[in-house]
């Protein structure tokens, strides 16, 4: 009597990429930027899928978290709880307004809980092959990405970077003190570290490998202005943190970074204009 072999496991990485796997795992901490990037990356189709759907999921979660936030704020604004100690609303409109708040901020708690668990799922069935859809995430990449096409405007996205960079630094440093300029300043620089500059540096990489770069030695150009910035960054950590009494070395290192990193890219486009109108 014969016995019937047993079906083979699941092969990991056939007709499937590793990163197709890990992204719901890294996209747990990193959010919106981790997800977008290698969604912006990707090249196979697997990849892609699980990147669409973990980039939808945290984008739903970026709008919840906008909404209970900004709910929170104007609601502490308009009931004295900020600069001034003047309420403006009824207390009966006040007492709805408090339920409301406190039902936003419930949902924010058990969406960020619940992020753990839809990714580890995902990651799961990502090993089995399926890309899988994160229940009750809306449908912002799978809907409207296929309208957005970066692939042939990576320049303009470079020119913004270089362009808004600078006036967010100055408004950071020098702007008015005034409490909602403070306000939308620090939310700018966050989304120039998080967002804009991640995005640039995705810009120089596929720009110079699918449209410019034509041999080994442009590739090493790319990597080096990409490179660059990372390594002088290093080094001016290592600089503040030994030879001067900063108490944030961390972000003495972020503005060196930021720096090295607009120079960099400027230095790209030039390079990227003159190759180009030979």
């Amino acid at each position: 009597m014969t016995s019937t072999p047993p079906t083979p496991g699941p092969k990991l990485l056939d007709e499937r990429s590793l990163s197709g796997i890990l992204i719901h795992f890294i996209a747990i901490p990193t959010g919106v930027v981790g997800a977008g990037i290698l969604y912006l990356l990707a090249t196979d189709e697997f990849t892609k899928r699980n990147a669409r759907n973990a980039l939808d999921w945290h984008l739903t979660v970026l709008v919840i978290t906008a909404i209970t936030f900004g709910a929170v704020f104007t609601y502490a604004g308009l009931t004295g709880q900020r600069l001034t100690d003047v309420s403006v609303l009824p207390s009966s409109v006040s007492t709805v307004a408090g339920i409301g708040i406190s039902a936003l901020l419930t949902l924010w708690f058990a969406v960020t809980a619940w992020t753990f668990a839809v990714g580890l799922i995902a990651m799961v069935k990502a090993i089995f092959g399926t890309a899988w859809r994160y229940p009750f995430s809306l449908a912002l990449v799978e809907r409207f990405g296929s309208h957005v096409t970066l692939s042939d405007r990576w320049p303009l996205v470079i020119l913004g970077y270089v362009v808004l960079s600078p006036l967010l630094i100055w408004a950071v440093f020098f702007a008015s003190a005034n409490d909602a300029i403070v306000i939308l300043s620090a939310f700018g620089l966050l989304g120039l570290i998080l967002g804009l500059t991640p995005l640039t540096g995705i810009a120089m990489y596929r720009h110079g490998k699918e449209n410019w770069v034509q041999d080994a030695d442009q590739q090493s150009h790319v990597l080096a202005h990409l490179g660059v910035p990372v390594l002088v960054a290093a080094i001016g950590y290592a600089v503040s943190r030994s030879f001067t009494q900063s108490v944030a070395p961390q972000g003495d290192a972020m503005y060196v970074f930021l720096a090295v990193f607009w120079i960099s890219s400027t230095v790209y486009l030039l390079r990227w204009w003159r190759t180009s109108s030979k």
